[in-house]
């Protein structure tokens, strides 16, 4: 017999001993007892392969419990169930024969796509149910100007991880504070992190100290492949991004977006500090939406916010702030391509200075409105 961890697909070295066995018939009465007087693991028996009761089970001890320790998987048992089992809350499986653990590891990451929320979601949901959810979550998050409500919103309608990416801009200090005052971070389904890209401003990285610190969350850096920067330095130069605009965006690609794209893998949802009035191409920014080219609920919880609201919430909850702010950094980015702005400059003027184009992005955020629009035409 061995042991099979049901998110890696990997042998189990030293397992805990079981501390409480629940048969498929078990009622709601013994569950509550096992769901309230151990931290696992509980282990659930499937005596046959026709009977899912053990699906039901778990996910009772899960949803309408509460209980966050160990659930094992034992009995009559197939690897086609590990997608399966996952989902309805198990953490373990139990396999007669430890060198089918490959078998097991395969069926896992043979689905791609989940047709429904569940427990645990560990791939994203088809794209028609999860518009569709994303939808709803914008006219929920509409309907109230709260931000810690919204934040607590997030996290009652996502089911799995949610990721915030955060640059520890004005808006992201805000976003960040109020995950810490909704609660939602102390469920584990929360991944704050940040993009170290390499070339970030000194003060950036003190913000991250001091967040922590003050706001009681750790935040993540992510950091680009090193080989990939090596090839596009050796390519392009050091400042070789300031030479065309192609350069500037690969440079983006390379530093920032396939980061991002590695770190958001899996999650069900991403938070983000875009705002309406941040510029002309973001002035329809909507609260929720589905982002179908990652597979995920991009939200924006402070996409309503004027200035004024961002920095009166600042200021009423001792919010750390980066001092580059003080300096007339508006939008940071990383330091060779951000400058302070000048009175009556938009935000976004202080970004890439030195391009022409109306719109200035580095491609992390891409207006999926813009992309269907842009189709009908």
């Amino acid at each position: 017999m061995a042991l099979v961890d049901l998110a890696t697909g990997t042998i189990v070295a030293d397992p805990d001993e079981v501390a409480t066995m629940l048969e498929p018939a078990t009622d709601e009465a013994a569950l509550i007892a096992a769901a309230g007087g151990n931290a696992g693991p509980i282990a659930i028996t499937f005596p046959d392969f026709t009977d899912g009761r053990g699906f039901s089970l778990a996910r009772l001890l899960r949803e309408r419990h509460g209980f966050k320790g160990e659930i094992r998987a034992v009995g009559y048992l197939i690897p086609d169930h590990g997608q399966f089992l996952l989902r309805s809350g198990f953490d373990t499986a139990e396999i007669t024969d430890p060198e089918t653990v490959g078998v097991w590891k395969a069926s896992l990451e043979r689905i791609t796509r989940n047709y429904q929320p569940a427990v645990r979601n560990t791939l994203p949901q088809r794209w028609d149910a999860s518009r569709k959810a994303a939808l709803a979550l914008n006219d929920v998050l509409g309907k109230t100007d709260d931000l810690v409500a919204r934040v607590k919103a997030v996290g009652e309608h996502i089911e799995g991880r949610i990721a915030f990416s955060t640059s520890l801009g004005l808006e992201d200090q805000v976003i960040l504070h109020a995950i810490a005052k909704s609660g939602i971070a102390k469920s584990g389904d929360v991944d704050v992190f940040t993009l170290d890209t390499g070339r970030l401003f000194p003060e950036v990285l003190e913000t991250v100290e001091l967040s922590e610190l003050r706001i009681r969350i750790r935040i993540r850096l992510v950091a680009p492949d090193a080989s990939e920067v090596e090839d596009l330095v050796a390519r392009d130069g050091v400042f070789g991004f300031r030479n065309a605009v192609e350069n500037r965006k690969a440079c983006c690609d390379i530093r920032k977006v396939r980061p991002l794209n590695r770190a958001l893998d899996g999650a069900q949802a991403w938070i983000t500090g875009l705002r309406r009035e941040h510029s002309d191409a973001r002035s329809d920014v909507p609260f929720a939406a589905w982002d179908a080219e990652r597979g995920l609920t991009k939200v924006n919880p402070v996409a309503d916010w004027s200035t004024k609201t961002l920095m009166d919430y600042i200021a009423a909850n001792n919010i750390p702030v980066n001092p580059l702010h003080a300096r007339g950094f508006v939008s940071i980015g990383c330091a060779p391509c951000t400058r302070a702005i000048q009175p009556g400059e938009n935000p976004r003027d202080g970004r890439w200075w030195w391009e022409n184009e109306d719109k200035k992005e580095c491609g992390l955020h891409v207006n999926e409105d813009a992309k269907e629009k842009e189709k009908a035409a």
